[in-house]
């Protein structure tokens, strides 16, 4: 009897167990069916006209609130009532792909920039496409398209949140923007379209440029022209403007009008974008278009050039004019404070002691954390000062001209080799190499070459301890008098020729590959090229 209930109490163990294996088998099964129908990605994008706020409806939901019709977008007031506006959409339902949340241009300081937010059942990550089927008016499918990366987080992983800023959009067009999902495993499992108007821009006049390729558009570097001072609409309208190798318009950052701001750089910390808005003050903007904090300059101080930005240290400097004397003023970023830690009349004055004519100082740029790299134009003089932020002195001088030689001659570097010097040259930056020793480095020159035929990229590499520069690289370019820069990055050089209203772009071999060209004979102050990952775009 006990083997015959034991052999039974086996075989209802062993049912048991069966029918235990066969629910999970099928609840797995089930999963992955599920699973499966949940992702499968349709064939083509359909767009829809979703639900969008407009920037306009944003801006007065804004002055609402803060009770005034024309509220300064360039104020921590309007900055926080958007962001509470935003925060409170938000929290007023389930948004998805195909339902998110859509506002253009929510802070008032991308004009273009299109706000997403929505949420999915997977940690995922976006990339998107942006298209037109004409700009004004012309047929141009292939220009139009614009792609990239939603940045969502600094370490690029998938999030189940997705909050960011599409950019790309063109103003006077419908735009197509195609959004796709990928999983965790970089699979694509979803997909959705939306149709967006922009209106006209009030500021904009250039929606494309005069573009000619030299060669095939992969071919070039990667990244968005930044062009600084287009004078497109009687800079009434101040503006920083973003093209792409098409050259076609991406983005613009409006500036405080009549604000007068420099218009000559901006830089990147910490995914926040770094650039003066009018002469006085600075911005710190996050990702998707918030001013995180305003730096203003010490009181008298004005910003009127060129502006570097040292991570490392996280202090911008900037050219700066206080009590009618041009000088070099520092902003800090953590602490929100600026003040004047050059004065050039001071450090100069042995030259002026002497009767020299006055200076005019173009660029400035971080050589370490300590010492800085000026171009000044009149006297054709590169110079580096050190300890800027103690006791500013100056360490050398790489000149065109002898102006400066009988004051400072114990600090003038002479040439090594046969060549012919930068003349008036407009801006002068570092270019790091790691290959060189701590006493070498190379200067990369936008030598205007005034009174030539053309202007020339001049590669310099200097010696300190030989206190010699010699000439590594020449590249003709087209003549610009007095106005341009050189941006140099992976070996890839953008050029501009502010007087001839154009800009080229070289690679690493020096052959051209593209050219741009701004309409009616408008000019641009500088052009640079960034590819904006880590703020804009996922790196």
């Amino acid at each position: 009897m006990l083997k015959k209930a034991l052999k039974i109490s086996l075989i209802i163990s062993i049912f048991f167990v069966v029918v235990l294996a066969g629910a999970a088998f099928l609840t797995k099964t089930t999963k992955e069916n599920i699973k499966k129908a949940e992702t499968t990605v349709p064939d083509r994008v359909e767009y829809a006209k979703p639900e969008i706020i407009t920037a306009e409806s944003m801006y007065k939901k804004v002055a609402k609130k803060l009770k005034t019709k024309k509220p300064e977008v360039y104020s921590m007031k309007y900055q926080k009532m958007a962001k509470s506006i935003i925060d409170k959409f938000k929290k007023k339902r389930k948004y998805t792909l195909d339902s998110p949340l859509l506002i253009v241009n929510p802070y008032g300081t991308n004009t273009t920039g299109l706000y997403i937010y929505f949420k999915h059942k997977f940690r995922v990550n976006t990339k998107y496409t942006v298209s037109v089927k004409e700009i004004d008016g012309r047929e141009n499918v292939k220009a139009g398209n614009f792609s990239n990366s939603l940045y969502t987080n600094t370490s690029g992983m998938p999030l189940a949140e997705q909050e960011g800023l599409i950019v790309g959009l063109i103003p006077g067009e419908r735009n197509y923007v195609s959004v796709y999902i990928y999983d965790e495993n970089n699979k694509m499992i979803a997909k959705a379209g939306y149709k967006v108007e922009i209106p006209e821009s009030e500021s904009v006049t250039m929606k494309t440029l005069e573009a000619v390729h030299e060669r095939e558009i992969s071919q070039m570097s990667e990244g968005l022209y930044t062009v600084f001072g287009l004078d497109d609409n009687g800079r009434k309208n101040r503006h920083i403007l973003f093209y792409d190798n098409y050259g076609v318009i991406r983005a613009e950052l409006p500036l405080v009008n009549g604000g007068e701001a420099p218009e000559t750089n901006i830089g990147l910390i910490d995914d926040k974008l770094f650039y003066a808005i009018d002469k006085r003050r600075f911005a710190l903007v996050d990702r998707m278009g918030k001013v995180e904090k305003f730096i203003g300059l010490e009181d008298g101080t004005v910003a009127f050039g060129d502006m570097d930005l040292n991570t490392g240290i996280r202090k911008a400097v900037t050219l700066s004019k206080r009590n009618g004397n041009d000088g070099i003023s520092s902003l800090d970023i953590l602490e929100g404070k600026s003040k004047e830690i050059v004065n050039f009349n001071k450090l100069f004055s042995s030259y002026y002691k002497k009767g020299g004519s006055k200076l005019k100082f173009t660029s400035v740029q971080f050589i370490n954390d300590n010492d800085l790299i000026v171009s000044e134009k009149n006297t054709s003089s590169i110079i580096r000062i050190n300890n800027v932020f103690r006791n500013p002195n100056i360490k050398a001088i790489i000149s065109g001209t002898d102006e400066l030689k009988a004051a400072y001659g114990k600090v003038f570097y002479s040439k090594d080799g046969d060549f012919v010097s930068q003349k008036r040259q407009s801006t002068a930056y570092i270019e790091k190499d790691e290959k060189l020793d701590n006493r070498q480095y190379h200067i990369m020159v936008f030598n205007n070459n005034t009174g030539g035929r053309n202007s020339f990229y001049y590669k310099y590499l200097v010696n300190e301890e030989k206190m010699t520069f010699s000439l590594e690289n020449a590249v003709e370019l087209p003549y610009s008098s007095d106005n341009g820069n050189i941006d140099v990055n992976n070996g890839y050089l953008v050029a501009a020729a502010s007087d001839n209203g154009s800009f080229d772009e070289y690679n690493p071999d020096g052959y051209k590959l593209a050219s741009f060209s701004f309409t009616n004979g408008k000019k641009a102050y500088r052009v640079f090229k960034h590819t904006m990952k880590g703020s804009w775009f996922t790196k």
